[in-house]
């Protein structure tokens, strides 16, 4: 077996022009193929990015049975002893930090303009730190009781800018009106229509002031990290019977999890196409080669070389091909991640997003496993074909060709 190898291996270099050539298919496609997963990989962490750390944290903790479900008087369901409950949040060992919070709807009005939009509750000290994706367009971000930061297309239609002051008209928890002059912090652009257009924040002790109340709606998380949500889950469940931890995709399915879902496929199918594309490359190569090897293979078989061992040998020779030919891929898209691509590639907005993007390549250790074996495997596949031709035809046959 070991002669096998040796042979398939020097057989490689007895051709320069022709091994050349094969390199160059494969590696192309091993390169294409890497650059695009890191592509796929860096815009699928960055929707990630902007839905974490953006908006819901690695995911939020509601009273049993809230979410999803619909109240008269919601208020009715929320937490009574949000000290108790966050003190048994942050004993998972999972759970860094623990953001209480207050959803509202209001009035926010501003001179002669009213408009109705979705208020949150928040302590900006923790916050702020954690949630950096919000894209401050103007001003600053929240800071004080008796500030608010806006959505950019609310603000656009109140026509306000950062120091401007509008008033938040709201419904207490007993049924009553109550209001607060607020002087506008800054501006955010999320670049999703539906937060950037409603969505406005002020500070929890505000909120709970408007609606006269001292429960809190839900905590948000940081925790240690998407993969640990399983056990952040389970650790509150058995801390807090009581309250029903959801993960930010479940919350955010429509934006990121679809979004990631169609990715996936998208990828699916171009690495597909990719393959394809690289074995007819190859396939083209390779028939070509052989048959100019048609009078070598026939006087190796004059010599007593069975088709077996022939076919062994050359099926070998194909997967060093492809081996080298996705080492020399690597080695090329990691020059252009590095030099051409370091500054990352602008994307316009996507469907539903409202502002561009720069996305960097984020190559994972598996993709450098899958750019080697995939062009390999390819190669090998290319390879059956024309070698069971070639060696299916009869000795002098095989020697007239030389």
């Amino acid at each position: 077996m070991r002669a096998i190898f040796l042979l398939a291996w020097k057989n490689l270099f007895r051709n320069v022009r022709r091994t050349s050539a094969s390199l160059i298919t494969v590696a192309f496609g091993s390169a294409g193929l890497l650059i695009y997963q890191g592509f796929n990989s860096g815009l699928m962490n960055q929707y990630r990015e902007n839905t974490v750390r953006g908006y819901y944290g690695y995911g939020q903790v509601f009273p049993k049975d809230y979410f999803g479900s619909v109240y008269e008087k919601p208020w009715e369901h929320w937490i009574v002893n949000p000290t108790e409950m966050e003190a048994k949040i942050k004993s998972v060992p999972q759970v860094k930090e623990v953001f209480p919070r207050i959803g509202f709807y209001a009035f926010v009005v501003r001179g002669g303009l009213t408009l109705g939009g979705k208020g949150e509750g928040i302590v900006p000290e923790r916050e702020n730190s954690f949630f950096t994706q919000k894209n401050i367009v103007d001003g600053r971000d929240l800071e004080g009781p008796d500030e608010i930061i806006l959505g950019k297309g609310l603000a656009d239609a109140l026509g306000v800018k950062a120091d401007d002051t509008v008033t938040v008209l709201t419904q207490t928890v007993h049924g009553q009106l109550n209001g607060a002059d607020m002087k506008v912090a800054g501006i955010f652009h999320m670049g999703i229509k539906s937060i950037d257009d409603q969505f406005f924040r002020v500070s929890l002790e505000s909120a709970q002031q408007l609606l006269d109340t001292n429960k809190i709606e839900m905590f948000s998380l940081s925790t240690t990290g998407v993969e640990d949500w399983p056990k952040v889950r389970d650790g509150i469940v058995k801390a807090a019977p009581d309250l029903e931890p959801i993960s930010f995709d479940v919350l955010d399915k429509v934006y990121y999890q679809n979004s990631v879902d169609f990715l996936n496929a998208q990828f699916n199918v171009i690495r597909t196409i990719i393959l394809f594309i690289v074995a007819l490359g190859i396939f083209n190569t390779i028939a070509v080669g052989l048959l100019e090897r048609a009078g070598e293979v026939g006087a190796l078989r004059a010599n007593g070389e069975t088709r077996s061992r022939l076919f062994r040998v050359l099926l070998l020779e194909n997967a060093f091909l492809g081996f080298l030919g996705g080492i020399l891929g690597i080695v090329i898209a990691v020059i252009l991640d590095y030099t051409i691509m370091m500054k990352g590639i602008p994307m316009p907005p996507a469907p539903g997003i409202t502002r561009s993007y720069l996305i960097y390549l984020q190559i994972q250790p598996e993709h450098y496993v899958q750019a080697l074996l995939l062009p390999m495997l390819a190669a090998v596949v290319a390879s059956i074909l024309p070698v069971r031709k070639l060696l299916s035809r009869s000795i002098p046959d095989l020697l007239r060709s030389v």
